[in-house]
């Protein structure tokens, strides 16, 4: 079995360690670039998101302030009542 030797150049052996050594950097490389715009727009997407959170936060900031300004007064269901009440009483005396 280990009777056989094999004879090998070393010109052969240095240019099949360099070929692979170059054949496995660009395929890393490949890899890394991918990886990297993957990043990139994931990063945009956020930053994306952000500013609509931001403009939503505005336009509700801005809701909230013209609710605030509004001063209309609020009746309340049973002085309603009262008041019909009091005019028919005023409105039956006046006939």
């Amino acid at each position: 079995m280990f009777g056989e030797e094999y004879t090998v150049n070393l010109l052969t052996l240095i240019l099949i360690v360099f070929a692979s050594g170059f054949i496995g950097y660009s395929l890393r490389s490949r890899q890394i670039k991918k990886k990297q715009i993957k990043i990139v727009e994931l990063r945009r997407e956020m930053v994306d998101n952000h500013a609509h959170i931001l403009e939503l936060e505005k336009e509700n900031v801005i809701l909230e302030r013209q609710y605030q300004s509004t001063k209309t007064p609020v009746r309340q269901i049973i002085s309603l009542t009262n008041e019909k009440e009091e005019n028919r009483e005023v409105l039956d005396s006046a006939i």
